[in-house]
């Protein structure tokens, strides 16, 4: 699943592109990682947790949907399938944030630290009766500066050594950096493409 995943190292994945696709306010944003953390249908969630955060698990919902099927992302995932199998789209999830920290402005208007504020702030609320992973997570998310961990290839590569510990068997993503630098330019036009079409359609709905 794109755009979905993630603790210290191990709990976190792509969480920036979910935050940033979603609207300004902090049910929505809170909705936008709440996606990874509840099930069941949307009505349900609605009555739990209010209209505006079930908007966001919707939205949620939807990007995931779009992106797992999308061309553009297919050709990423094809790029590392020989060597990575079904473990090439968790790769793709953490790439992509990092070129949306690289190409942050091309994006937005808004400065990344404005931005990165407010979504702590936002996050920080205790309103509802949050799942226990999630209200773990979300103190970390802030202290360790989660969201903008990927900026670089080290904190890319430390990621996927992490998300390997999830795993109960080996995986091949405690190597992937490797395929990634091979892929590297290639990635990042696939993203550059990919990333207007997918808030083009989130703003469409």
């Amino acid at each position: 699943m794109l755009f979905g995943r993630g603790g210290i190292y191990l709990l976190v994945m792509n969480y920036l592109a979910h935050l940033f696709l979603a609207e300004p306010s902090d049910e929505s944003r809170i909705g936008s990682l709440l996606g990874d953390f509840v099930a069941g249908r949307i009505e349900d969630l609605c009555e739990k947790y209010g209209q505006e955060i079930a908007r966001g698990i919707q939205r949620h919902r939807d990007v995931d949907q779009f992106t797992d099927t999308h061309p553009i992302v297919r050709h990423s995932m094809a790029c590392l399938e020989p060597e990575h199998g079904m473990f090439s789209g968790i790769i793709i999830d953490v790439c992509y944030d990092h070129f949306l920290l690289k190409h942050w402005t091309t994006f937005s208007p808004e400065p990344l630290v404005e931005f990165i504020a407010a979504v702590h702030t936002s996050l920080s609320r205790q309103d509802w009766d949050f799942p226990p992973h999630y209200q773990w997570m979300i103190p970390w998310l802030i202290k360790e500066q989660w969201l903008t961990s990927y900026r670089s290839l080290n904190g890319v590569q430390r990621a996927l050594v992490g998300i390997n510990y999830r795993f109960s068997r080996e995986t091949t993503l405690g190597h992937a950096i490797e395929s990634i630098k091979r892929c590297y330019q290639e990635l990042e036009a696939d993203f550059l493409r990919f990333f207007p079409e997918v808030i083009r359609f989130v703003h469409e709905r």
